[in-house]
């Protein structure tokens, strides 16, 4: 639910352009799954690029206690796996359906024909390389630069559906953040002071994400 307004690249930016997509898509294989249905976990083997058509994904890392941290989610026009289809290295993150959902596998094999014979393809699997780095980057300037606060509205406008809301608890929501629970909720609640969330069990939701989005700008 990224507002236009702002600056930096959520999930939800297109790492490619439509037309290397649809090409990609053409070159894949469709499959439709079901809510809470795996697609990849941990270290199973990446050999494929996806494409999400319709609905939505997370990725998550599970703990030895068997938390799962959600770190973030794919919708409907984003990828996922590029780097690892194309290096063939284990998959970092489990990767779930959060509705019923297609997606669409282009084997690694078919990316780097692609990348040989179509400069269309090559040029815009460079460009998501790129996206995938400036991305990693800026959450690491983030981490190191922006307030908590700040972090948070970024956090809840990068990972809020079409609708604005974001399905992880404060708790998972802390731990992503890398803060206490408390310090997380004092800060929630200031925002919804301000009604630009809602707070339910299990659920924020995003009400005002143009003032979200500038407060989550760096000062």
């Amino acid at each position: 639910m990224r507002n236009p307004e702002a600056k930096r690249g959520g999930p939800h930016e297109a790492e490619m352009s439509e037309e290397v997509i649809e090409i990609l898509r053409q070159h894949g294989t469709p499959r439709a799954f079901k809510k809470k249905q795996l697609v990849v976990s941990i270290g199973d083997d990446f050999d494929n690029l996806f494409l999400i058509d319709t609905g939505r994904f997370s990725y998550s890392i599970m703990n030895a206690q068997g938390d799962v941290y959600i770190y973030g989610y794919k919708a409907t026009g984003s990828t996922w796996g590029l780097t690892a289809s194309l290096t063939g290295k284990p998959a970092a993150f489990s990767f779930e359906a959060v509705e019923d959902s297609v997606l669409t596998s282009v084997h690694r094999n078919i990316l780097w024909s692609l990348i040989d014979t179509n400069p269309v393809v090559r040029h815009g699997l460079i460009l998501g390389l790129g996206w995938a780095v400036r991305k990693a980057i800026a959450v690491g300037h983030e981490q190191m630069t922006l307030s908590l606060p700040q972090r948070i509205a970024n956090f809840l406008l990068d990972n809020a559906d079409s609708e604005g809301n974001v399905e992880l608890s404060q708790s998972i929501l802390a731990r992503n953040l890398g803060v206490s629970r408390y310090a997380l909720g004092n800060h929630l609640q200031k925002l919804k002071h301000r009604a630009l969330i809602e707070i339910a069990y299990g659920r924020v939701k995003v009400i005002n994400p143009t003032q979200l989005a500038r407060l989550g700008m760096p000062s």
